[in-house]
């Protein structure tokens, strides 16, 4: 028999047997709708966090108060850290690095009858646009007089203008923060998420204004900007150096972009992995159900396999009968668990606001491929009995 005429007697095989052939199926839909899904929602969720993270700059990196050789040491410390550092640091470091110190406290904002609660207030120089990529949309951001003069003035978030200033332009209208009135002068471009901390959700004022109506005269952070990404390693390590001979090394701790960039890989590749695993069980289950019902099907049919092989049928052709029919049941099954699995996309996006998910290609092919691979896998035995069957006990057969 050619190629084509197996191919077309195992396609009337299928269609005689339609319920069967489609529960038969359905293991394997199953299986590929859950790769696709769960491998696309894991590569969505990576992709968000290693988006987010790099968003801040791959050449940046942040001193902050702590040991990172000491769990939770980073909250307990004693913060030692102020302004005058970072003049150091631009100053000693040959890396032409650009700091910027930042006081960072968390406190309602009010503006008339509206109030904006757990709004983060960051007290910060006028290069903080600069060193973290992220410039005003409207207006302006802080100048060296606002800082020079402990002006109160502000620059507020997408957040902010959202909530407080709804169907109006903020721009010369008035916040209070601690009861204090602050002129906004600009809104910031909107930023986006960092996991759960809504970077929109903040305010930005002078430095010196938010240390004196804080009353603190430490820096929560100091970021610092390498021109050249290439230097960056070097630039932390000269950054340690130089505080090191101002503060005890136990009270600080610099960490990089690209550092916590990586960390975060490692744990979404892991999570990928292990959510890709358990959806690939799903599809060794329907691999096995059209092992199981494939070989019921051989005993149902022993004698017109009979009538087949005294017609002159080789073994050849029925062990490819079976295994076409094994592997047409896996691949129809994978295309239909492709559709079902873009509309299960479409309503994933429809209710999820965390990140952006669409289905990926790989998850895809990989689903795609994995399934005529099971549809081989699972298909050989019940073919290769087929196949062996005697002529003259198959005929026999009732």
């Amino acid at each position: 028999m050619g190629l084509f005429d197996i191919f077309e007697t195992s396609i009337e095989g299928l269609v005689a047997n339609k319920f069967r052939s489609f529960l038969t199926m359905l293991g394997v839909i199953i299986g590929v709708v859950s790769v696709i899904l769960l491998v696309s929602i894991a590569l969505g969720v990576k992709s968000e966090i290693t988006g987010s993270i790099a968003n801040l700059g791959s050449n940046l990196y942040i001193v902050m108060q702590g040991n990172k050789n000491r769990i939770g040491s980073a909250r307990i410390g004693v913060n030692r850290l102020k302004r005058k550092h970072a003049q150091l640091i631009s100053k000693e470091n040959s890396y032409k690095v650009i700091p910027s110190p930042t006081v960072s406290k968390v406190s309602a904002v009010k503006a008339g009858s509206l109030i904006s609660k757990s709004t983060l207030i960051t007290g910060c120089e006028p290069n903080f646009s600069l060193v973290r990529n992220w410039e005003p949309e409207r207006g302006r951001f802080l100048k060296k007089n606002d800082v020079d003069s402990e002006r109160k003035v502000c620059v507020i978030g997408k957040t902010i203008e959202k909530e407080l200033f709804p169907n109006q332009s903020p721009l010369n209208k008035f916040i209070r923060i601690t009861g204090k009135k602050f002129t906004i002068v600009g809104i910031m471009e909107p930023k986006g998420q960092l996991f759960d901390m809504d970077n929109d959700n903040q305010v930005f004022i002078p430095i010196t204004t938010a240390q004196r109506i804080f009353g603190i005269n430490k820096v929560s952070f100091i970021f610092i900007k390498v021109p050249d990404a290439r230097n960056i390693n070097p630039a932390i390590k000269k950054t340690e150096e130089i505080l090191s001979s101002h503060i005890n090394p136990e009270d600080f701790m610099v960490r990089s972009q690209g550092e916590t960039l990586s960390v975060f890989e490692k744990i979404t590749s892991i999570l990928t992995i292990m959510l890709g695993a358990i959806a690939t069980i799903s599809l060794i289950v329907g691999g096995i159900g059209i092992m199981n019902i494939m070989t019921v099907s051989v005993t149902e049919r022993t004698r017109e396999i009979g009538i087949r092989k005294a017609l002159g049928a080789k073994d050849r052709d029925i062990l490819l009968q079976f295994l076409t029919e094994a592997v047409l049941i896996s691949l129809i099954g994978g295309i239909i668990g492709i559709f079902f699995a873009y509309i299960g996309a479409f309503f994933i996006s429809k209710a999820n606001t965390i990140f952006n998910f669409e289905i990926s290609f790989f998850a895809v092919a990989c689903a795609f491929l994995f399934s005529f691979f099971m549809g081989t896998f699972f298909g050989v035995y019940p073919a290769y009995k087929a196949a062996s069957l005697d002529p003259i006990e198959a005929l026999r057969y009732e």
